[in-house]
């Protein structure tokens, strides 16, 4: 298994690689995989977030605003892999957390976009 350093910016990983190098369920799907309380990286997909790495739209369930609001809490950098296909999960690099927003004019505008009705906060990051 590859370390961490070793990933390469555009290449394409699975899930279950992903995984087992960073740790954290990989029946769960969740788009911030955790172990123990710590968020290990992020795994988003541009149909639910047009504009990330940069900015995730974050849903209003609680399990998703919770995994949102412990990032927060953590800060830092985290790996972030994009999904390009069915288990196909492009590395895009280390981006560093900048902000959750709960503020609707934050993101408003971002969810019309993606068509998404369910939008409570949003994540911003920055590349490193």
């Amino acid at each position: 298994m590859k370390a961490i350093d070793d990933l390469v910016i555009g290449e394409l990983y699975t899930h279950d690689f992903i995984c087992k190098t960073f740790g954290g369920d990989a029946k769960s799907g969740t788009y911030l995989p955790q172990s123990q309380q710590t968020i290990l990286c992020g795994c988003f997909t541009n149909t639910m977030n047009p504009e990330a790495p940069d900015v995730v739209l974050v849903g209003g369930g609680p399990r998703i605003m919770r995994k949102a609001e412990k990032l927060a809490a953590q800060g830092g950098a985290i790996p972030i892999f994009m999904k390009q296909g069915t288990n196909q999960w492009e590395y895009m690099g280390k981006y560093e957390f900048i902000k959750l927003s709960k503020n609707p004019a934050d993101f408003e505008s971002k969810a019309i976009a993606a068509d998404r009705n369910d939008v409570a906060a949003a994540l911003f990051f920055h590349p490193i």
